[in-house]
């Protein structure tokens, strides 16, 4: 919440709101706009509806067309030192919310904003060192020729793996630049996309250009490429997670990738952009054992899979990007 601009800022769902509606990341909205979600800043106090459908039309703001049905909704402002810097809201119980409930809430949700405050000036602390480091790097130029030169020697061995890695990054770049990322996350999720199967190098060229599809042991083989190509940069000390874009962009949210089986915020942001990039890119494109499913069925793959396997945020973005920019269009890079 800005109280002085009077603007909410959607920050976080849950899993099981993103299951029911879509949403874009770092939306803004007045809060005279907004409906019962924003009802607790008005009144600057905790607001609870039991019988929302029930309640007269002149007491509620109607939900937007498409809404999911609302049944009972609790929102609480988060104000420390008397300042709104948030809301919690809740909705759809079985049960009505109680006052004892409300004000248990009220109170766990006020005393823990300070363990917010102290995870977020980690993270931001963490985020100004790195950028500190990235601005102390005089040639960047050079770093970005010389993963371009390792992206391209993968061609030397391996021509459809060299055009994937420029498409991912090309797509990773879109991305980033329409997400709430500062300029140093942007320019290295594009830097990592570019070499995100550097790991493939290692694997023997008549496996990488075979015309049939994989046998079990050779599969197995390729699911290796992430981690050899972490080992590559796991030494070196740069001012972007390389390392972690590389080993984790076969990672998925509900922890059915691969190699660690990593679960949601373990991943690295980089890594779910690039993730979607490289899920599109595959699908979009032909491989030298089969044609492309087509475009279509990439889409309909990150769609069916959002929140589940691919950040919500990131497929939402792109697939906002795919109608919107003409790089993307069918006829540009894709057919």
């Amino acid at each position: 919440m800005d109280e002085a601009r009077q603007e909410i800022e959607l920050a976080v769902w849950s899993g099981k709101v993103f299951e029911r509606c879509t949403t874009a990341y770092a939306s803004h909205y007045p809060v005279s706009d907004a409906g019962i979600w924003a009802e607790s800043i008005r009144q600057r106090r905790p607001v609870v509806h039991n019988d929302y459908a029930g309640m007269a039309p002149h007491l509620k703001n109607g939900l937007p067309e498409g809404h999911f049905p609302v049944t009972r909704h609790l929102g609480i402002p988060v104000m420390p030192a008397s300042k709104i810097v948030a809301v919690l809201g809740v909705g759809n119980r079985s049960t009505p919310y109680s006052e004892a409930e409300i004000e248990e809430l009220s109170l766990f949700i006020n005393s823990a904003w300070s363990a917010v405050g102290l995870k977020i000036n980690d993270i931001e602390q963490r985020e100004l060192d790195r950028l500190l480091k990235y601005n102390a790097i005089q040639p960047e130029t050079t770093l970005l020729k010389v993963i371009a030169a390792m992206s391209d020697a993968l061609e030397l061995r391996d021509e459809y793996t060299s055009a994937h890695q420029r498409n991912v990054s090309l797509i990773s770049h879109k991305i980033a630049s329409v997400l709430d990322l500062n300029e140093r996350q942007v320019e290295g999720v594009t830097l990592g996309a570019l070499v995100h199967d550097i790991g493939k190098i290692g694997i023997p060229a008549e496996i990488l250009n075979k015309m049939k599809p994989l046998n079990g042991a050779e599969y197995q083989l390729i699911k290796e490429h992430p981690s050899d190509g972490a080992n590559l940069f796991k030494n070196i000390d740069l001012p972007i997670p390389l390392a972690q874009m590389i080993e984790q962009h076969h990672e998925r949210l509900d922890g059915s990738g691969y190699p660690n089986r990593l679960k949601g915020d373990d991943i690295c942001i980089e890594a779910r952009i690039i993730a979607v990039a490289d899920t599109f890119d595959a699908m979009a494109s032909d491989r030298p054992y089969r044609y492309s499913p087509g475009r279509q069925a990439a889409i309909e793959e990150l769609r069916s899979n959002r929140n589940v396997k691919y950040d919500a945020y990131v497929v939402d973005r792109f697939l906002e990007l795919l109608d919107t920019d003409p790089d993307l269009k069918p006829g540009a890079i894709y057919k």
